[in-house]
């Protein structure tokens, strides 16, 4: 269990806090899912696969994990070569792209969904279901706040929060 730390600030705490908790969460997903061969990035690709309406292309899984265009394309690249997805050029635009899983990336995928979503209830035991909503709006605020400046809208730069 990682030792309690001393922070002077609330904001600094939280911050830290969020940090290790989504290392700690990303080192538990890829352990969980490598068991079915798959990394924690690839098991977030396909479930953005999942999630997403047709067509799926790199941007949208950007946007939806939150990665860089050229970081999705080299994830895809390596499910490509793994035969746990499939590129299509048959959208209106030839240059576009669509991904599409496999059936080799459809049997990893059951069984890693189901392992990380025993995982996750797991991890969230200790809290009420109360609890787990208010997490999950608080977590929704921050990250829709996050976004907003991550964008460049009402960036405070160094002035004091």
């Amino acid at each position: 269990m990682p030792k309690k730390f001393k922070a002077e600030s609330p904001y600094l705490k939280a911050s830290t806090l969020l940090y290790l908790t989504r290392d700690a969460l990303f080192r538990c997903v890829d352990r969980a899912v490598a068991e079915f061969g798959l990394t924690a990035e690839q098991y977030s690709v396909l479930t953005a696969i999942k999630d997403l309406d047709d067509p799926v292309r790199p941007t949208d899984i950007g946007r939806l994990v939150d990665h860089k265009v050229n970081t999705v394309s080299m994830i895809v690249d390596r499910m490509v070569k793994a035969g746990l997805v499939d590129r299509i050029r048959d959208l209106p635009d030839r240059r576009a792209v669509r991904l599409v899983i496999t059936s080799k990336g459809e049997k990893a995928l059951q069984p890693a969904a189901s392992a990380v979503s025993r995982l996750i209830k797991e991890i969230l035991s200790p809290l009420s279901d109360d609890d787990t909503d208010t997490l999950v709006k608080l977590l929704e605020t921050i990250r829709d706040k996050a976004h907003h400046l991550s964008s460049g809208n009402g960036y405070p730069g160094n002035r004091e929060l």
